[in-house]
C-alpha cells in the first residue's frame, strides 16, 4: 500500500490520464504531419513564393508514390526519442521548442534521403522546406495549446510534504523550481528521526508536526499528502490520515526496504520514485538470455563504433593533456572489484587536491570536449571491454568507486542489494534521475530495477537512454 487508500482509484485515474495525454498528443502530431505534407502540395500549387520557377501542376500530386506509411509513423518515433511524449507536467517552459524543431528537421531530412534513393524523381523537392515550415509551426502551436488545456487550466492540488530528510529537500527543490508541477506544495510538516529546522524548509513553511497532519489537512483543504521519510511513524500516520473527515489522497516516498520488495510503478515527482509493493521472484532463465545479449550486442558495437572510438581519442589527445583513456577501479557484483574504463574527460590529476569526490553540475574539472563527451554518454562507450569480459552489463547499478560504496553502505539501507547483479553502463536512475541527483535517490531506483528485472525492462531502458542521449535529458 503505497498509493493512498483514501482514494483507491488515483493512482489508476493518473496513469490513465498520463496515458489518455500521450494519445491526445500523439493523435494531434499525426494530424499535423498529414495536414502540413498536403497543405505543402497545395501552396506549391498555388504560389511560386519567388525563389522557384512557377507554380506546381495539381495533376503532379497524383503521379509520385507518397510514402505516408514513413512519413507518420517517423514523426511519433522521433517526437518519442526527443522526449516530447513526456508528462507535460514535468516541463520546464510551456512549449519545447528546440526538440521539435529537432525533431522535425531530422524527420525531412530523412523523409527527403529516402525519396531521393528510392528513385521518386517526378517528387517535387520544393515540397520539403514547405513541410517543414508548416510542420514546425503548427506543431508548435498544438503544443502549447494542449499544454494549456491540460495542465495550466486545470487547478492545483494543494500539498504537504511530511519529513525534511535529504530526499524530501531534493523532492522540495524540484517542485519549488519548476511551476508546471499538478501540486501545489503549501508547507512541510516535521517528522520523527528527521535532522531539525528552522521555520521554513527549501522555501516552505513549516507548519508543524506529524500529531498535527490530520488538523492540517482540514483546515487547509489538503488535497495531497507526500510522506518522505522512512521512519515507522508511517504506519501510525496513514489511518489518522485516511480516517480523518476530510481523507486526503496519501503518496509515499518509500524506503529502501519497501523497494526490495516492491514493483515499480509510472508515478513520480520530478525524480523521486513510487512504487506498490508486491513480490516477485527474479527470473533466472531471462538473466542468461541477458549475458547473451550483453556480449553479443557489445561485439557488434565495438566493431561498428571503431571509427568513432578512433576519431574521439584523437579529440581527446589534441584537446587536453593526458591519457586517452581512464581506468579506475570500481566494485562489481558480489564485491569484486574491477577496473572501469572510460573516456577521460576531465584534468589529468583532477582529483590531487581534492581527493575522491562526485561529479557535480557545474564540475570545473571536465574539459570541453570531455563535457559534449558527457552530454553525449559517449564517455562510456569504452566500457564495451567491461561488458565482454563480464564484468559489467548494459543495464544495471551504475559501479561506483570503494571510497563512496563503503560511505553508502553504512548510510543508506539497502545499499548492498545493488551488488547481487552486475552494474550496468545505464539504468533506471539514469533515465529517471539527473546526473547529479543524490544518492539516496538513486540507489531507491536500483534497487526497484534489480526486483522487476526483466529482459523487457532493459530494452525499455536503452531505449529510454538512446532518448536521453538525443535530448540530454539527465546528462546533466
Amino acid at each position: 500500500m503505497l498509493a493512498g487508500t483514501a482514494r483507491p482509484n488515483l493512482r489508476f485515474r493518473r496513469s490513465t490520464g498520463l496515458a489518455l495525454q500521450r494519445l491526445i498528443l500523439a493523435v494531434g502530431d499525426v494530424g499535423i504531419a498529414l495536414l502540413a505534407y498536403l497543405f505543402a502540395f497545395w501552396l506549391r500549387t498555388v504560389f511560386a513564393f519567388g525563389i522557384f520557377q512557377d507554380v506546381m501542376p495539381p495533376h503532379r500530386f497524383f503521379d509520385v508514390v507518397h510514402y505516408l506509411w514513413l512519413l507518420l509513423p517517423g514523426q511519433l518515433l522521433l517526437f518519442y526519442l526527443f522526449g516530447l511524449y513526456e508528462p507535460l507536467e514535468g516541463l520546464r517552459v510551456r512549449t519545447p521548442i528546440r526538440p521539435i524543431v529537432a525533431a522535425i528537421t531530422l524527420e525531412t531530412v530523412f523523409l527527403a534521403a529516402f525519396y531521393f534513393f528510392r528513385g521518386n524523381v517526378p517528387f517535387p523537392r520544393s515540397v520539403f522546406p514547405l513541410f517543414w515550415l508548416l510542420n514546425c509551426a503548427m506543431v508548435s502551436v498544438w503544443r502549447g495549446a494542449t499544454f494549456w488545456l491540460l495542465v495550466k487550466s486545470r487547478p492545483k492540488r494543494r500539498a504537504i510534504v511530511v519529513g525534511t530528510s535529504a530526499v524530501a529537500r531534493s523532492l522540495l527543490s524540484s517542485i519549488a523550481s519548476n511551476s508546471n508541477m499538478p501540486m501545489e506544495v503549501i508547507g512541510v510538516v516535521r517528522a520523527p528521526g528527521d535532522e531539525t529546522c528552522d521555520e521554513s524548509v527549501c522555501g516552505f513553511p513549516v507548519l508543524g508536526e506529524v500529531c498535527d497532519v490530520p488538523e492540517i489537512v482540514r483546515q487547509r483543504e489538503v488535497e495531497e499528502v507526500v510522506l518522505a521519510s522512512s521512519s515507522s511513524w508511517q504506519q501510525e500516520l496513514l489511518p489518522s490520515i485516511l480516517n480523518a473527515p476530510r481523507a486526503a489522497h496519501v503518496s509515499v516516498i518509500p524506503s529502501d526496504y519497501e523497494i526490495l520488495i516492491g514493483r515499480l510503478q509510472d508515478f513520480r515527482i520530478s525524480d523521486i520514485p513510487l512504487i506498490e509493493v508486491e513480490p516477485r521472484p527474479r527470473p533466472v532463465f531471462q538473466l542468461a538470455i541477458k549475458r547473451v545479449m550483453d556480449f553479443v550486442l557489445a561485439l557488434l558495437l565495438l566493431v561498428a563504433l571503431s571509427p568513432v572510438i578512433a576519431l574521439l581519442s584523437l579529440l581527446i589527445k589534441l584537446t587536453s593533456k593526458g591519457p586517452v583513456f581512464y581506468r579506475q577501479k570500481r566494485i562489481g557484483k558480489d564485491r569484486i572489484p574491477f577496473e572501469i574504463i572510460k573516456f577521460r574527460t576531465m584534468r589529468q590529476d583532477a582529483e590531487r587536491s581534492t581527493g575522491p569526490v562526485l561529479s557535480s553540475v557545474e564540475d570545473r574539472r571536465v574539459t570541453r570536449i570531455g563535457r559534449l563527451l558527457r552530454t553525449a554518454r559517449l564517455d562510456e562507450v569504452p566500457q564495451l571491454l567491461n561488458i565482454l569480459k563480464g564484468q559489467m552489463s548494459f543495464v544495471g547499478p551504475r559501479p561506483e568507486r570503494p571510497v563512496f560504496v563503503e560511505e553508502y553502505s553504512s548510510r543508506i539501507p539497502g545499499y548492498s542489494q545493488r551488488f547481487s547483479v552486475l552494474p550496468g553502463i545505464t539504468g533506471l536512475a539514469q533515465i529517471n534521475a539527473g546526473y547529479a541527483s543524490i544518492p539516496e535517490i538513486k540507489t531507491k531506483y536500483d534497487l526497484g530495477y534489480i526486483q522487476n528485472f526483466s529482459v523487457w525492462l532493459d530494452l525499455f531502458i536503452l531505449i529510454e537512454t538512446l532518448k536521453v542521449i538525443i535530448t540530454g535529458k539527465g546528462a546533466r
